[in-house]
């Protein structure tokens, strides 16, 4: 029971797994091959519409074209992208277990439709990467009650065979029950560690992995935040001091506070990320004047901590807000030579390229 309120309440990261997909060569065109099968949907009910299993009126035949013709634009949207939204997601997995329920119960053999409740598995396969236990659970309902139905009305055809209605109900719960549950766990646990793989377990903020993903990400999105950017580069002046003096354990905590100050000075939409060390790196949408002032507050929570004893030496460097994703590794040199610039200026300083 234990696990499965573990489960239950695991929370879905739509927004994480997109990215990742996006960021992967390999998952990249995961969109395309959502595009690909929804065309494969659309021929399906096409082919269904000329076969005496398939749609055997034409008010059938009708609503089976539409489907096709709707799946048709659906699929291009996705091969067209980019990745939807987690709104957009959701309002496509709704259509999609609508139409797939619909085909299976315009279809004029039970038998037929029966063994079709195994296409409900792929978009099960859908909700297991992207989203949340809970809309799983939703689906599996839904996949319950739409098998009932099929049963209920093969089992009651005249000249029905029992026997195998019930075998393509063993095989539809192996297909869209056991497998999909374990899968969608196991995907839980892996996106659980992979995501942890992207920050700094000391700090809680990114690691070099995670500020490149994140860079990545942002700098392939359209720009929502004015069209500046700053790199800047922190260092702890003296770190090395505290740790000989003070002991590592006091360097952690140092190391934790600051980390805190900055993510305080510099909240969202700006990427703040632990490098190595005692160095930090920070994008934020800003242009250098404003930059400098998120500095001179950082600085004065520092100054105001009795916990952490240290200050920081900052070199930054402007960007294009357009750009970041091409131009971020130049600006970050450029920043560190500023910073290394601001050490020899005594620390405790802010040092602007250019």
């Amino acid at each position: 029971m234990h696990l499965l309120r573990r489960w239950w309440s695991f929370p879905a990261d739509f927004a994480w797994s997109a990215a990742y997909h996006r960021m992967s060569p390999l998952l990249s065109r995961v969109h395309v091959a959502v595009g690909v099968w929804c065309g494969f949907f659309a021929a399906l009910c096409v082919a269904a519409t000329h076969t005496p299993a398939g749609f055997d009126s034409d008010s059938a035949e009708r609503a089976g074209y539409a489907i096709a013709v709707a799946n048709m634009f659906v699929g291009a949207a996705w091969v067209r992208g980019p990745f939807p939204t987690e709104k957009v997601s959701r309002l496509f997995v709704a259509y999609i277990e609508v139409v797939i329920a619909a085909v299976l119960f315009l279809l004029a053999d039970p038998f037929v439709a029966l063994p079709g409740a195994a296409a409900l598995g792929i978009i099960g396969s859908y909700i297991a990467v992207f989203h949340s236990p809970k809309m799983f659970v939703a689906h599996q309902t839904l996949s319950v009650a739409v098998i009932g139905a099929l049963l209920f009305r093969a089992v009651l055809e005249p000249s029905a065979d029992v026997v195998l209605a019930y075998a393509y109900v063993i095989l539809l719960t192996l297909i869209l029950f056991s497998a999909p549950i374990l899968t969608q766990a196991l995907l839980l646990v892996l996106r659980s560690d992979a995501a942890t793989a992207f920050y700094d377990p000391l700090t809680g903020l990114r690691n070099r992995r995670g500020l490149d993903a994140a860079i990545t990400e942002r700098g392939n999105a359209p720009d929502i935040h004015g069209g500046s950017a700053a790199v800047l580069v922190l260092d702890l002046d003296g770190f090395k001091l505290v740790n000989d003096r003070f002991g590592h354990a006091y360097g952690d905590v140092v190391l934790r506070v600051t980390a805190e100050a900055i993510d305080a000075a510099f909240p969202p939409p700006a990427i703040t990320a632990r490098t190595g060390g005692e160095e930090f790196v920070i994008l934020t949408w800003v242009d250098t004047d404003a930059a400098i002032e998120q500095v001179a507050e950082l600085q004065t929570r520092l100054a105001a901590d009795p916990e952490v004893g240290v200050t920081v030496s900052v070199g930054g460097a402007d960007l294009e807000a357009t750009s970041v994703a091409r131009d971020f590794r130049r600006a970050w040199s450029r920043a560190d030579v500023a910073m290394y610039a601001a050490k020899r200026a005594g620390g405790n300083s802010v040092s602007f390229d250019g």
